[in-house]
């Protein structure tokens, strides 16, 4: 498996060093996107995804339980190396999983969060539909992207390599409405006029975003956090 193969799927010693890469790389914008996810202490939390396992920590911080899930095995190794504390603490948990077909009961989490990862989901709208199942009434589903689309050079230059999909706030906006998700918030950020505008009930508002984590990215791309609730 090579170079552009681990980014979707990591694998073997070339994708745990990539994942470790990745933890440091995507911090940036993933505490960004946390920014926008109010955690309660009795929080049941999801993260699809879980690559390296760096959000799952974080999470566990404030919630009750994290669950992490991945359908690559060096990366479910990897989140519990990284939590490893926290399994014997009985705060996180991590399984090998798919998000086309879950491994959990219906109406189990409060909140199911997917850092930089439906680029790869198959079907996304059926992934949509299938988080949807799991989330509790009321709950929340949070989904961050690197990227407002591929309308921008350096996307562009990945998408040539790795097998992804891009979209853009109003894309999975569209997505969410027709699952029947409710309350549906995108927050765009935007590095250059250190701007967020957030796009909320056909409204859009933008506020000034003091955000001092720095990041290579954020000059050139425009950062997304889209928020839903069942």
């Amino acid at each position: 498996m090579g170079f552009f193969d681990n980014m979707r799927k990591p694998k073997g010693k070339l994708g745990n060093i990539q994942l470790k890469s990745m933890n440091k790389e995507h911090t940036p914008v993933s505490l960004w996107g946390l920014k926008h996810l109010d955690i309660k202490p009795d929080d049941i939390v999801l993260d699809i995804g879980c690559g390296g396992g760096i959000n799952i920590n974080r999470m566990a911080k404030k919630a009750k339980m994290v669950y992490g899930v991945d359908y690559s095995i060096e990366s479910v190794n990897l989140s519990r190396e990284v939590n490893r504390q926290e399994i014997y603490d009985g705060k996180v948990k991590v399984l090998e999983g798919n998000v086309a077909k879950l491994p959990f009961e219906d109406n189990t989490f409060d909140i199911v969060t997917a850092f930089e990862t439906v680029y790869f989901w198959p079907d996304i709208e059926k992934c949509f539909g299938e988080v949807k199942r799991v989330l509790k009434p009321g709950g929340t589903f949070l989904i961050g992207m690197e990227s407002n689309g591929s309308d921008n050079l350096i996307m562009k230059f990945w998408k040539q390599f790795i097998d992804m999909e891009l979209y853009t706030d109003e894309e999975i906006s569209s997505f969410l409405r027709n699952n029947n998700y409710s309350e549906i918030t995108a927050y765009i950020r935007d590095g250059r006029k250190k701007e967020e505008i957030i796009k909320s009930n056909g409204k859009e508002n933008r506020v000034n975003d003091d955000y001092s984590n720095v990041s290579f990215s954020d000059k050139f791309v425009d950062w997304v956090t889209v928020v839903a609730r069942k």
